[in-house]
């Protein structure tokens, strides 16, 4: 395993707000043997990401991404499996937040349904190295959008948000939800989604404020970028109305070296040297490939970041239609 976990060390010594990364990811999945991957998060079936937020020149925000799921297992062991490697986590929430996200856990993730017959993972584990907090994913379930937006309202109490929640499940493809957090004061939910084929305009209720996302004023590989390498991401407090937006952009779609990436997301927001130079640390370290690069919007300038995966020449790829 060692081998394919050089990511996170080479990292952890190129930014200090990373250290701890490779010890979070053993708590998660301990004992690892990578001819058992088989995740849906990355393209080869490897299990996590790492991201590097800027946050000014000498500030970085880490958060690493895990797949606790291993090949084999049934769906009462799996289940078990996923809250063991969630309680590794919940340390870093208050008691109530833990106990909310376990909750949103168990209401969307499919490894929790009796009939389900899964051969890769459905949920992912999430921590910021640097801050309190943990992040749980699940993936979309198979109901209608309906549904699908009727069910988030009511389990994650988020009913102030109903008119862009209700508007997103009619007019978009939803990938996957997530809870995020440290305190039942700060938890939010996030919802991945796509616009369906043929959409012209994002619905005025679903509030996405993203006016830089103007493919025709675009130019290199953004100019000509698929609807299948994009997924926007609306964010909702759990308490308040407070909002939020991102876009997320797939390399493995884009096909994009380090500096690519980064010419890429200057179109989009203004990038510090700094962060500039530590991302292209990492990627001499000749350790890790480019999955994901985003922006996030905010009121005073939007942010980029980084998702790094880690090279693992001649894995498997992972099983499709997870």
């Amino acid at each position: 395993m060692g081998d394919h976990l050089n990511l996170l060390r080479d990292i952890e010594a190129t930014v200090p707000a990373a250290r701890g990364a490779h010890a979070l990811f053993q708590q998660v999945r301990p004992d690892d043997d990578p001819s058992l991957w088989h995740s849906t998060l990355n393209n080869d079936g490897t299990p996590f990401q790492i991201a590097i937020a800027d946050a000014g020149d000498t500030h970085r925000s880490v958060r690493l991404i895990v797949d606790p799921f291993r090949l084999g297992r049934d769906e009462t062991d799996r289940s078990g499996a996923n809250l063991a490697a969630f309680a590794q986590l919940h340390g870093r929430c208050s008691p109530r937040a833990a106990a909310r996200c376990r909750w949103f856990m168990a209401a969307f993730s499919p490894s929790f349904e009796k009939a389900c017959e899964r051969r890769s993972g459905d949920i992912w584990l999430a921590a910021d190295l640097c801050h309190a907090g943990a992040g749980i994913y699940v993936t979309a379930r198979g109901c209608s959008p309906g549904e699908q937006g009727e069910q988030l309202i009511a389990e994650a109490r988020i009913e102030q948000h109903r008119p862009a929640i209700t508007a997103i499940h009619s007019f978009c493809a939803v990938q996957a939800y997530s809870m995020q957090g440290s305190r039942t004061d700060n938890l939010a939910v996030n919802i991945y989604w796509k616009p369906r084929r043929g959409t012209r305009s994002i619905p005025r209720e679903i509030g996405f404020a993203l006016p830089v996302w103007q493919p025709a004023s675009l130019t290199g590989a953004l100019s000509c970028a698929s609807a299948g390498a994009l997924t926007f991401c609306s964010t909702f407090a759990v308490m308040g109305k407070e909002r939020g937006s991102k876009l997320d952009l797939c390399n493995h779609c884009l096909g994009l070296d380090v500096q690519g990436c980064l010419a890429a997301l200057g179109q989009l927001c203004t990038i510090s040297s700094g962060f500039a130079d530590d991302v292209a640390q990492i990627a001499a370290a000749k350790t890790a490939e480019i999955a994901f690069i985003g922006v996030r919007v905010r009121t005073g300038g939007n942010s980029p970041y980084i998702y790094f995966k880690p090279v693992c020449y001649g894995a498997h790829a992972s099983v499709d239609g997870q």
